[in-house]
């Protein structure tokens, strides 16, 4: 987020240079973060909890999940206009006059066709292919690629195919819970 009256001189390199650090400065100070004796990550916070704490503590994957909520969808506009201004507001065209339209003709109706086909979520195989680079549907054998020939909701016909294949059909034993030492460690 950078304020839009900023302003340097063309000779200011000291100021190009502060002013491209803050731009590209990542949204999680590095400093604050430590591994703690039991492998969780830790972050201290700048002012304490009210009730005390003045770390948080995460596992690896608790923590990308929090960092990874603040990442907004590809192509999605983080400005929402309300009123006059919204963009399906009934005056909008007397204030905001249709410039493109005029300017580029027939282009502008094929452009607006494509703006309505473009999705604002991305399915999870495209995320795990930009993310990991782990193409989801390519099978690992012939190279093909696979498709998705149902989904299967039934509990039966769940254990019925995993029995088929060989896979353990039991669910994961979980361990009972355990006293936070979060307090304590703080």
């Amino acid at each position: 987020s950078l304020h839009a009256n900023t302003h340097l001189h063309a000779n200011d390199r000291q100021g190009l240079e502060r002013l491209c650090r803050y731009g590209a400065r990542g949204a999680l100070a590095l400093e604050r973060l430590s591994r703690a004796e039991d492998g969780r990550i830790a972050y201290r916070m700048k002012r304490p909890l009210p009730d005390g704490p003045t770390h948080l503590l995460f596992t690896g994957l608790e923590l990308l999940r929090r960092v990874a909520s603040l990442v907004p969808p590809p192509r999605a506009n983080l400005t929402r206009f309300h009123g006059i201004f919204a963009p399906g507001a009934k005056l909008r065209p007397f204030l905001v006059p249709p410039v493109e339209e005029a300017r580029a003709g027939g282009e502008a109706a094929v452009r607006k066709e494509r703006m309505k086909e473009r999705r604002l979520r991305v399915d999870w195989a495209e995320l795990l292919k930009r993310t990991f680079d782990f193409e989801v549907f390519a099978c690992v054998r012939c190279g093909g690629r696979r498709r998705v020939l149902a989904y299967v909701k039934a509990g039966r016909g769940v254990r019925a195919i995993l029995e088929h294949l060989g896979l353990p059909t039991a669910g994961v034993s979980l361990a009972l819970a355990q006293e936070s030492t979060q307090a304590a460690w703080c």
